[in-house]
């Protein structure tokens, strides 16, 4: 019996023994946890001929006993039953078993909400003897008598063939769940297992919280674990998360145990070399931790809370040991050991120079992950922005980044410093201070100063700058300035000669809100309120279609979910850039007109956050996973300021026009207000309420700012103060940003309802659709009384609703519609208002803003989860296959009798 009453294999135990005549030998919990003891016990003093157990069970004891005792020739074993957790892979099993061994091993698997016995699979003796990759699985087997199963994929159909989770059930097998009174015969549970399907067998590939995303790529745990199984000096293993989306490898190392404490940092460096040959980049584990033993738990199956507390604690230990013991030669002759480490370069290759750049030795941005969280591991603290750092400076800037951040305490510091100053080159670092910045503003090219910027972003949303020399002078340039009185003078955001300068700006922007249409006179965006219209010369004859073309594209090296950023700027908007950011890392400024590659930055990690642009019109602003919000200089991508916060910052900034303030959410459940120029947090709000994904939302009048959570509550927030004014609690996680017109506030929540409330918090209806709601409502102007709110579903739907909440219309698209719609009007269909729209699958449609008609449809080469942005003629959004599409659209005039 090794399995306690609390476990339902138990029962199975208990009763199988007594229908057959058997004797069940019980064994204490203390003695399962000494493997010798437990061998003893089992096949010396009792000849134990079937045993069910879990696979950690059965590791817990060993390569070495398991071969030469428990599945060696002569074993008492008859039946070795394995189930609980995923089988071990057929080389796995292989070393285990001793040549000549009989014994018949089987595969068990199902449910405790159904039976715990479901399905059933003997591995043939021959399989064996044969199986020499790790890539050799074991398949579940066949419903055992009156059960059946199910394999249901992503959209809910019964597969024969392909990946998809399992359901369980049966007319007489059933069990009641919770609060569950009554169950109807053959009612199927979901298992949460995922499996594949192939030739009439499954095969486990994971549950399915094990199945994640990991620097864009889908990761499978199991998968890579039975890789690592395989290595020939590893024993056992575990993998796991911790931290978040952190994988930690726990190994066992093969051998005597005064073979494994022999050099353990080797071994875990070789672990990994020889792993990272067999996996993917994005699936190599973070750490490698060498261990004696697996724990479990009293059920049998791995302890993983015990094995990520005893990674935290080697991990604390390993940082008080570092702490204050290194001089600045060691961490020299660190940084140089662990560069080769990390690069997989020979130990006796020399140096690299000082000169040397790490991309350009064959680094990645992933390998610099790897190499900041060992040199933080060497000097016993975290140093932020080290990153990018590594992916952007020489060997010698990143050694002195580091000896700036640490406080040394060795007895020949004088002697050293003055060793490696003779080394440094007289040159400009790329990591320049306020002072630099001082000196340099007046080369920039201000684009702001004298003239009308715009800026586009997803759903439609359209900004002007329009600042002239005096005031880019006093909000711009002097922010960078290095006097204390004028920089105390500028960080007083209330005083009357600050406020002064906001009225006037408010002031221009009234009056100049015509002149930018002038700049536009081809520009597709409706900037006005004008009723629509829809007149041909003759609309019986004839009919406009639209038809799309790449002009160019933009490759960022991975999947690209942020949405682009427009900013319009010169004479008759002659300058138009894109930004927007990869799963890569990169960060990239393209001409809109050429696709020509203005400058490109790695940051920190992936970026999913949509940029925006400060109010100066000199930096850009975006969100990394790495948990910094990034402020670029828009000029040449250089960084100007980094904010830290202590999650990823996924949710995309926004720009208070009155202020210049940026709000941003993170998932650390913080909301920031950042004065950019002064490089100062104005104020942090705690929501209380779940990680900020989507972009906050900044109503005018009433002057009230809308942060969403993953914990489904909109909180209403004072923008100068950061005081909440109300929190509403939806239920449901919003993932989806909040939008307001002046009377409401609307937001998608993912139990599938649109809600829209007052601006006192008064919940005035809701609209429900047929799956979550991801995309972020967009507001289309008829008129100055007529409005209208679209948004997409998971249902695959684009809805069109009315201010009170009915519906005006909808359209059915191919797949799930993640993308906030486009809002424009179209002068070759004589100021028609349109719509854009994508599904996931990467469809674009365009919609007639008033019926829902459709007017033409393109697809894109891969999955789309970026919103478009339009202007003019073009249409730009990113997708996952790592490009950027600027797409060309022409409309033509054509005889309706010419389609028949």
């Amino acid at each position: 019996m090794a399995s306690p009453l609390t476990f339902d294999p138990s029962i199975i135990e208990i009763f199988m023994a007594l229908c057959s005549g058997a004797t069940l030998l019980i064994v204490s919990p203390a003695i399962k946890l000494m493997p010798k003891r437990l061998t003893k016990v089992l096949f010396s003093h009792h000849n134990v001929s079937v045993m069910q157990a879990t696979p950690t069970l059965i590791k817990s004891l060993g390569s070495n006993i398991l071969k030469s005792v428990v599945l060696s020739t002569n074993s008492s074993l008859r039946v070795l039953a394995l189930g609980g957790e995923a089988f071990p892979s057929l080389h796995v099993l292989k070393n285990w078993c001793a040549e000549g061994n009989k014994t018949q091993i089987f595969n068990l698997y199902g449910i405790t909400e159904v039976s715990c016995w479901a399905t059933c699979y003997k591995i043939p003796e021959e399989t064996l003897h044969y199986a020499s990759g790790y890539e050799a699985q074991v398949p579940l087997g066949f419903p055992l008598l009156g059960t059946i199963l199910d394999v249901v994929n992503d959209s809910g159909q019964v597969i024969q063939e392909g990946e998809g989770q399992v359901f369980i059930g049966g007319k007489e097998r059933v069990c009641f769940l919770n609060d569950e009174i009554t169950v109807f015969p053959g009612i199927m549970r979901a298992t949460g297992d995922w499996v594949m399907v192939k030739d009439g067998q499954m095969y486990y590939l994971g549950r399915k919280d094990n199945q994640i995303k990991r620097h864009g790529k889908r990761v499978n745990l199991e998968s890579i674990q039975q890789v690592a199984e395989s290595l020939k000096q590893v024993e056992a293993c575990v993998l796991t998360k911790c931290d978040q989306e952190k994988l930690i490898l726990f190994v066992v190392p093969r051998g005597s145990p005064e073979q494994q404490n022999k050099s353990s940092t080797n071994f875990c460096r070789g672990v990994l070399s020889d792993l990272g040959k067999l996996v993917p980049s994005h699936a190599i584990p973070d750490d490698v931790v060498q261990i004696r033993t697996i724990s479990f738990t009293a059920h049998g199956k791995i302890d993983q809370t015990s094995l990520i507390q005893t990674y935290q604690e080697m991990k604390k230990a390993k940082n008080l040991n570092s702490v204050c013991r290194l001089g600045r030669k060691e961490i020299w002759e660190g940084i140089h050991r662990l560069w080769k480490v990390v690069l997989d370069l020979p130990e006796d290759m020399t140096d690299p120079p000082d000169d040397c750049m790490f991309l350009y030795s064959g680094g990645d941005s992933l390998k610099a992950l790897r190499l900041v969280e060992e040199i933080e591991t060497l000097v016993g603290q975290k140093i932020l922005g080290l990153t990018e750092v590594i992916l952007n400076s020489s060997f010698l800037d990143i050694y002195n980044y580091i000896s700036n951040k640490m406080p040394f305490e060795v007895e020949n510091k004088e002697k050293f410093d003055d060793k490696m100053n003779r080394r440094t080159k007289p040159k400009i670092m790329k990591y320049k201070s306020a002072n630099f910045y001082s000196e340099q503003i007046s080369q920039w090219k201000l684009t702001a100063i004298n003239c009308c910027i715009t800026t586009i972003s997803r759903g439609s949303r359209i900004t002007k700058l329009h600042i002239n020399l005096n005031s880019a002078d006093r909000l711009g340039v002097q922010a960078a300035n290095s006097n204390e009185k004028e920089k105390k003078e500028l960080n007083c955001s209330k005083t009357p000669e600050k406020m002064n300068v906001y009225a006037s700006i408010n002031e221009e922007k009234m009056s100049v809100q015509n002149e930018c249409l002038e700049m536009f006179e081809n520009h597709i965006v409706n900037f006005s309120h004008s009723k629509e219209k829809f007149i041909l010369d003759d609309p019986a004859a004839y009919c406009r279609t639209v038809s799309f073309k790449i002009r160019w594209k933009s490759d960022t090296a991975k999947c690209v979910d942020a949405s682009p950023l427009l900013v319009i700027s010169g004479n008759n908007g002659s300058d138009v850039t894109v930004y927007i950011g990869s799963h890569s890392h990169r960060m990239q400024a393209i001409d809109a007109l050429s696709g020509e590659i203005k400058w490109e930055r790695i940051l920190g990690d992936r970026i999913e956050s949509s940029a925006c642009l400060s109010r100066c019109g000199n930096f850009i602003v975006v969100g990394c996973y790495d948990g910094s919000i990034h402020v670029l200089r828009s000029i040449d991508g250089e960084t100007y300021w980094t904010f830290c916060t202590q999650n990823s910052v996924k949710s995309s900034p926004v720009v208070d026009p009155d202020l210049g303030l940026v709000f941003v959410g993170s998932h650390d459940q913080h909301v920031y207000a950042l004065d950019i120029l002064d490089k100062t947090c104005i104020w942090k709000l705690h929501c209380r309420g779940g990680a900020v994904f989507s972009t906050p939302c900044l109503n005018e009048f009433p002057r009230l700012l809308y942060v969403a959570t993953l914990g489904g509550s909109l909180v209403t927030v004072n923008p100068e103060t950061g005081t909440p004014i109300w929190k509403l609690s939806c239920g449901k996680p919003l993932f989806s940003s909040p939008q307001c017109t002046s009377q409401c506030v609307y937001v998608g929540c993912v139990d599938g309802n649109l809600l829209c409330f007052r601006h006192n918090g008064d919940q005035l209806w809701q609209f429900e659709t047929g799956g979550p709601i991801f995309s972020s409502p967009c507001i289309c102007n008829f008129s100055a009384t007529n409005r209208k709110i679209i948004f997409g579903s998971y249902d695959s739907f684009v809805y069109c609703l009315h201010e009170d909440g009915n519906l005006a219309w909808k359209f059915k698209t191919s797949k799930q519609v993640y993308a906030v719609p486009f809002v424009y009007s179209s002068c070759d269909f004589n100021d028609r208002t349109l719509i854009a729209v994508i599904s996931t699958d990467g469809s674009l449609w365009i919609l007639a803003a008033a019926t829902g008609e459709l007017i033409t449809s393109y697809s894109l080469p891969g999955e789309v989860f970026s919103s478009p942005v339009l202007w003019r003629n073009t249409l730009i959004v990113g997708c996952r296959n790592n490009f950027v599409y600027c797409l060309e659209m022409s409309t033509a005039e054509q005889k309706k009798d010419s389609f028949g």
